[in-house]
């Protein structure tokens, strides 16, 4: 369970922290949260051998700190484990004969997490120099896979951009470009809700689950030499708060600017938001969110599926070799979901006995 030995940590952090900004810019937040988050791997075999799972767990981040975190429930052994070339964190189990249909990862954490905005009204204050491009040449890929910078690309990104050259105001032109063309699927129900995340067929398709759209949005700034990467993790909405429920899962993008450095924007939300809390969304992020890992293309140890995972959202499952589900597939439901439970800490709640409440 989540100690109370963190009590004396929760007492500094206030439920909600807000600064309003003198020139009328977004107000800074920060949300203290405790968390039960529960994976459950689901239509195995009677007479599987083996199962491996990994399963995503917060850790810190530039607007998140992980306060107290508990592994409540596993089927097996656990172990702490990290991709060789990727941010985040995961814990790995392997079952030997699980004789049940169903296995469950239960995770208890405190975390804090704050709002982030970056006012780009006056643009870049410098220029992408050789040394930056060569340090952030992850993030610059032409060839990523489901984010290839392609003809088509490169001529919407040149259309879009034109003759500007400030990377701040080339940012926010493709992500308005981005927000303009296509559309989410709680916008546009035609639009698919579950793919891998292609930015050529969130072309094609006009839209598509929010993966799709960041993954536009990489390839179009990657097209102008801007980095960009995407992150992943799942909205905590108040509406949820107290009840155990499937969050889904949200990611974003993260775009690199001189002077200003990596600055976070969730597309979707800014699509949706109104005119006036639009430019919020390209250049920040609220505080209702945490944050899992970063980029795609996971490599674990111990895998015996000869293919990288394409992004861990959730999690990775093998059942004798063979992946789970995390997507429908036809008429097959995903092998792989998620509940959480959340609820936000106060001063005063923080001196109880936290793990009482669960």
């Amino acid at each position: 369970m989540i100690r109370a030995t963190f009590t004396f940590l929760l007492l500094l952090a206030s439920l909600t922290t807000t600064i309003l900004a003198q020139d009328g810019a977004p107000v800074t937040e920060t949300v203290t949260y405790r968390v039960r988050q529960k994976v459950t791997i689901s239509e195995i075999a009677r007479d599987a051998k083996r199962v491996d799972v990994w399963v995503s767990i917060p850790g810190d981040d530039r607007d998140q700190e992980v306060l107290d975190l508990d592994v409540v429930s596993s089927p097996g052994d656990w172990t702490p484990v990290q991709d060789a070339e990727r941010r985040g964190r995961f814990i790995k189990v392997r079952v030997a004969n699980p004789g049940k249909p169903s296995l469950d990862v239960v995770v208890d954490f405190v975390l804090r997490r704050r709002s982030s905005y970056v006012d780009l009204e006056s643009g870049a204050t410098g220029v992408l120099n050789d040394s930056m491009r060569r340090v952030l040449a992850p993030h610059l890929r032409l060839d990523a896979p489901h984010m290839e910078v392609t003809e088509a690309i490169r001529k919407l990104a040149d259309e879009t951009c034109g003759s500007e050259t400030d990377l701040a105001k080339q940012a926010l032109l493709l992500l308005e470009r981005v927000a303009a063309d296509v559309d989410h699927y709680s916008k546009d129900p035609s639009k698919p809700s579950c793919g891998v995340g292609d930015a050529s067929a969130c072309m094609v398709q006009g839209g598509g689950c929010c993966t799709d759209l960041h993954s536009l949005f990489i390839s179009l700034a990657r097209a102008r030499g801007i980095p960009a990467k995407l992150q992943m993790g799942y909205r905590l909405r108040e509406k949820n708060r107290g009840l155990e429920t499937d969050p889904g899962y949200r990611c974003w993008v993260e775009y690199f600017v001189p002077g200003h450095g990596w600055i976070a924007s969730d597309i979707v939300e800014a699509d949706g938001a109104s005119s006036t809390e639009r430019r919020r969304w390209l250049t920040g992020l609220t505080a209702r969110r945490l944050w899992l890992n970063e980029g795609r293309d996971f490599v674990f140890a111990g895998s015996q599926v000869n293919a990288p995972v394409n992004h861990m959202s959730i999690a990775h499952a093998e059942i004798d070799g063979w992946p789970a589900r995390l997507l429908p597939e036809g008429d097959l439901r995903p092998q792989i979901t998620r509940t959480v439970q959340f609820e936000e800490v106060s001063a005063t709640a923080a001196t109880l006995d936290v793990a009482a409440t669960h």
